[in-house]
């Protein structure tokens, strides 16, 4: 299936690792200019040389998504750097109290957690809409949410209130942007290995293997907000697409 996303460009934050770096990998083999955006710049600066000797185009910009000034630098960069914007895929997140009870939590974590995974899905959109509203094509954003926000697990409840108002900032932000053609929809998976999870978990590298529940590849997740971007898929929008192998359709009844 063509995509319809060769000669676009595209912003990705979280782009150093995991499902962002993945997403950076697939857009830029679907023929897109990609702006790889990070905590981490030398990292960044290694995808994009994987993406830049593979015959692509990328380019490395440092930020902290939760920092407002450093937000629009790196907006504006990415415009500059490469012409113009045409997708935002926010890929940028932190999951770092898993195991705490509410009663233990600082509120400066409480506060960082959400700076991170809110904060830092809200000040990129910002930044990046009047390069987006200027786009010839079809602009659309996707971000990584997760089914924590739809369901909860125990000792996770700062992580699990962050994706859930992600989603509903999803939802939000489609509302107010169709008028400007904007489509924004979300990718609301279960675990996916990568070094943020494994972390959160405390799961080492290759530890997945065979812990008796299926979990995503970055690459997986990577193809589903590519899609959500795309013009194929032009009717969606306000969109919270599960991934989670279908286990949440099973009803817990003892039967």
């Amino acid at each position: 299936m063509d995509l319809q996303l060769a000669g676009g460009i595209a912003a990705v934050t979280g782009a150093a690792s995991g499902i962002g770096r993945a997403t950076a990998h697939y857009l830029a083999g679907e023929g897109v200019a990609v702006g790889l955006l990070d905590r981490d710049l030398p990292a960044a600066e290694s995808v994009a040389a994987e993406i830049n000797d593979a015959g692509g185009s990328a380019v490395a910009i440092q930020v902290d998504v939760s920092d407002e000034g450093s937000v629009e630098r790196a907006m504006a960069q990415v415009a500059y750097a490469l012409g113009g914007l045409d997708y935002l895929v926010l890929c940028a997140g932190i999951s770092t109290l898993f195991g705490k009870a509410v009663d233990e939590i600082d509120a400066s974590q409480w506060d960082r957690e959400f700076g991170v995974n809110v904060r830092g899905q809200w000040l990129p959109v910002k930044y990046a809409l009047p390069a987006l509203r200027a786009s010839s094509r079809e602009p659309a954003i996707s971000i990584v949410a997760s089914d924590s926000a739809l369901f909860a697990a125990p000792l996770n409840a700062a992580y699990e209130a962050t994706k859930a108002a992600v989603l509903m900032l999803t939802k939000a932000l489609a509302v107010d942007l169709r008028p400007d053609g904007i489509r924004v929809n979300c990718v609301c998976p279960s675990v996916v290995d990568t070094p943020q999870s494994r972390g959160a978990l405390g799961i080492p590298e290759g530890g997945y293997a065979g812990i008796g529940y299926p979990v995503h590849s970055p690459e997986d997740i990577a193809r589903y907000l590519t899609l959500l971007i795309s013009p194929v898929t032009r009717t969606i929008n306000a969109h919270p697409l599960v991934a989670d192998f279908g286990y949440s359709a099973q009803s817990n009844f003892p039967a």
